[in-house]
């Protein structure tokens, strides 16, 4: 008796999986986010301003165009990154590589788990757990939690299909 899943054969099941991926964007220059910020900022003062005149809007157009410029600079030091699921035991593995802190309530040590996760799902751009931790350096809290975000999901989110 042949094995089959939906109408299909167990190779045939086999010859179609692939461990799940996830993909994230970010940007990664800090400076740009600080100038988007503070452009965002002047225009959003701008448009809250009363008794607006022909000039204001001339200053806001203004303030809109270095904003619309500062986002395309972000678009262009956005990067892709593309995590792959682990095989089970390796997963496992990983975390036990990183236990709880002492005192603390957590199931794993989250500073040092994270970046090895990152490190061991990255698929593109490739990088190892030295390079993960010199990118952590330099991203703010939002930025590391994307990329952890990314490659635990790609261990743990529901593989469906879109509506």
């Amino acid at each position: 008796m042949t094995k089959k899943a939906a109408g299909r054969t167990y190779a045939e099941v086999m010859a179609l999986a692939k461990p799940r991926e996830t993909v994230v964007k970010l940007c990664v220059d800090g400076q740009l986010a600080a100038e988007a910020d503070r452009l965002s900022d002047e225009l959003a003062a701008l448009k809250e301003k009363p008794g607006a005149s022909l000039a204001d809007g001339a200053a806001r157009a203004e303030v809109q165009s270095e904003l619309d410029e500062i986002a395309a600079l972000m678009r262009e030091a956005e990067v892709e990154f593309r995590f792959r699921a682990l095989p089970p035991k390796e997963y496992s593995d990983l975390f036990a590589k990183h236990p709880a802190r002492a005192g603390k309530q957590e199931e794993w040590n989250p500073e040092t788990a994270a970046p090895a996760l990152v490190a061991a799902c990255a698929i593109e751009p490739e990088m190892t757990l030295p390079e993960v931790e010199g990118l952590f350096a330099v991203l703010n809290e939002h930025g590391r939690a994307v990329l952890w975000s990314g490659a635990w999901r790609a261990n743990q989110a529901p593989t469906s299909i879109p509506s």
